[in-house]
Formats: C-alpha cells, structure tokens, sequence
C-alpha cells in the first residue's frame, strides 16, 4: 500500500482553530461541496444501464421519513422519499437514484443524525 499523509499534531490544531471562526468553516464547507458537485458531474458512471436497485436501510428510511416532515422538498425529493419509505416497508427494492437522493439530506446537512 502507498503512501498516506496525515497531518501532524500540530497541523490538527492548526486547523481546528481555523473551523472555530464561521466565516473561514463555511468557505471550507463550500470549497468541499463544489469539490464532490464537480467529481459527481464528470462521473462517467451510467448510473440507468447499472440497473442498481437495492432494498433502502433502516437508517434511509428514518431519514426519509424525517425529511418529508420537516424539509420543504421538490416533487422529486418528495417522491424518492415516498419509493424509499414503501420499499422498505414491504421489504422490496428501489433503484438507487432514490436513495442516493435521500442519502444527500445528510450529506448535504440538511438533516443531521
């Protein structure tokens, strides 16, 4: 296996210290999501011709529920939430589309667990 860096003691709390102030955390927050927004437009991985269906997790499904409580979502999002919350339910599969959907709630901040 290659080489790793990790940073130092030193770095760590050099870094740490940075997060501490809002304005310098939130341009790091947004350097990370335009970072993973650019690596996710240049995936040349056909999500459609994968064919990835997938029976959503206990922990998917508390999300979507949550979310179509308390997050103002588009018809999209409300429908992903609805497939996710039925395949669970009755133990079938959804295509992947709708969790990675419901996966971004999280990922994106919008619901923290």
């Amino acid at each position: 296996m290659g080489y790793r860096w990790k940073p130092s003691a030193s770095q760590r709390r050099a870094f740490a210290e940075r997060m501490q102030d809002p304005s310098e955390r939130e341009a790091y927050e947004q350097r990370k999501r335009e970072k993973a927004d650019k690596r996710r437009a240049g995936s040349q991985y056909d999500y459609a011709k994968a064919g990835g269906n997938y029976i959503p997790t206990k922990i998917q499904f508390d999300i979507a529920l949550r979310a179509i409580g308390e997050l103002d979502l588009t018809p999209q999002e409300i429908d992903a939430c609805n497939q996710v919350v039925g395949a669970y339910t009755c133990n079938e599969k959804t295509h992947h589309d709708n969790i990675h959907i419901v996966n971004e709630f999280v990922r994106n901040g919008k619901i923290k667990f």
